[in-house]
């Protein structure tokens, strides 16, 4: 459980720090109106903090009070972004769903944890 929360701190930790200071950056955001970089650097903030949140697990990871708050905070944030990707795909907002399985798959490894 420690790798993961490291590993996915780590990476939620880049795309938040990407997104929140340049997302022009990544591909999907290339020619985004400002209305969707603003919404970009909302998600960017969001994302580092949850990035926050981890890495201070991490090093504090003897303290098993933390867990559960955490893989529970975790867990919702990946649901509800996956979620927030699947509906823009069915109202044909966005054509990729790569995104909503990745975020998926963090949810799904997160409720694993959370209930072992």
């Amino acid at each position: 459980m420690k790798i993961f929360i490291l590993v996915s701190g780590l990476l939620e930790l880049l795309v938040g720090i990407v997104l929140f200071l340049n997302p022009k950056l990544m591909s999907a955001y290339k020619n985004a109106n400002n209305a969707l970089i603003t919404t970009a650097r909302m998600y960017g903030a969001a994302a580092f903090s949850i990035a926050v949140f981890a890495i201070y697990v991490v090093l504090n990871f003897d303290n098993s009070v933390l867990h559960d708050p955490f893989l529970i905070v975790y867990s919702v944030f990946h649901l509800l972004v996956a979620c927030s990707i699947i509906i823009s795909f069915y109202l044909k907002q966005t054509r990729d769903l790569k995104i909503a399985v990745l975020h998926s798959l963090f949810f799904i490894i997160s409720l694993y944890f959370l209930l072992n």
